[in-house]
């Protein structure tokens, strides 16, 4: 599900398709590693983003999956032709169908060149889609049945075990909006899996969709709230002495534009006026000051995680004749 998230959600990393009975049964363990691309955004929150991170096992039975790591669990269940989502913090079980990536493959790239993975031979295989790109080291020492890998468009899985034979990839990296994940195999364990591990939780089920699952910070209250806390806190003196009324107009306004980070929390820090060379440094300062001793406000979330972000928020002075 990776590059959200087919959010570009892909971000789910990856909804693994791995491995099957008779070819390969067993557990994977990945040791997953996320770079922020940027710099507000904290390899922690960036992991909280994509859903991704530490250490990710993957168990591999007759074309069922269970893929865990500390932000999400995914049951890719061949029958159903769906993979199942839990995130930690939300009692809801979220489903993706088969057919559900349309993100536009644009390219595929391969070379014969050898990479060493856990030990085993890998060739690779870049996959470039509009919204993401995977690069994957693959080994044809260890297949899945292609016969049950090619209706799951998710991540592009059915062209990848169209160009490969079906072999199992054992390192990843990918290349999202929020970071850059690289998945590196560790181990590698051949050995029979019990049914029961892809069993569905009994929760709740909805379709997915990311948009609803994440948000920015925002004001705390209903629509208009941070209206009338300007209105409420904004010494008016400083308004009526800074900001310019024209002869020929009735009202006049200036935006001071503030950038400030909200964590997870709610505080406020890192408070900096965008445009301080475009207003007057009182008009800058007295947007400052309202920000500073504005209630806690609402952290950004994603699938259930909060998140430190920033946020650029519009001052308004306005003055009338």
């Amino acid at each position: 599900m990776k590059g959200i998230i087919l959010f570009s959600f892909v971000a789910l990393s990856g909804m693994r398709s791995f491995c099957q009975q008779p070819y390969f049964e067993g557990t994977l363990t990945y040791h997953v590693s996320v770079q922020s691309k940027f710099d507000n955004l904290s390899e922690q929150d960036a992991e909280k983003v994509l859903a991704t991170g530490g250490t990710q096992t993957v168990d591999c039975k007759n074309g069922n999956y269970r893929q865990l790591n500390p932000y999400v669990e995914q049951i890719t269940i061949a029958k159903d032709k769906k993979t199942y989502v839990k995130f930690p913090k939300l009692d809801t079980l979220y489903y993706v169908d088969f057919s559900t990536d349309t993100s536009g493959l644009q390219g595929i790239q391969k070379t014969d060149s050898v990479f060493k993975v856990a030990g085993y031979s890998c060739k690779a295989i870049t996959l470039r889609t509009a919204n993401y790109t995977n690069r994957y080291y693959y080994t044809e020492a260890l297949r899945n049945n292609p016969a049950l890998e090619m209706e799951n468009t998710i991540g592009y899985n059915h062209v990848r075990a169209r160009e490969t034979g079906a072999a199992v990839y054992l390192w990843e990296r990918s290349d999202y909006w929020a970071g850059i994940v690289i998945d590196s195999c560790v181990q590698v364990e051949q050995k029979s899996i019990d049914d029961h591990v892809f069993d569905l939780p009994a929760l709740p089920m909805k379709k997915f969709d990311p948009t609803t699952l994440q948000s920015i910070p925002r004001f705390p209250g209903k629509d208009g709230a941070w209206l009338r806390y300007l209105q409420s806190n904004l010494d008016p003196n400083i308004a009526a002495k800074y900001v310019k009324l024209p002869k020929d107009q009735q009202q006049a306004q200036v935006i001071v534009q503030v950038e400030f980070i909200v964590s997870e929390d709610g505080s406020i820090s890192d408070i900096q006026v965008v445009n301080k060379k475009d207003v007057h440094p009182k008009l800058a300062a007295e947007a400052v000051r309202v920000i500073e001793e504005s209630p806690r406000w609402v952290p950004a979330q994603f699938y259930g995680q909060k998140i430190k972000r920033s946020v650029r928020q519009s001052v308004v002075f306005a003055v009338t004749r």
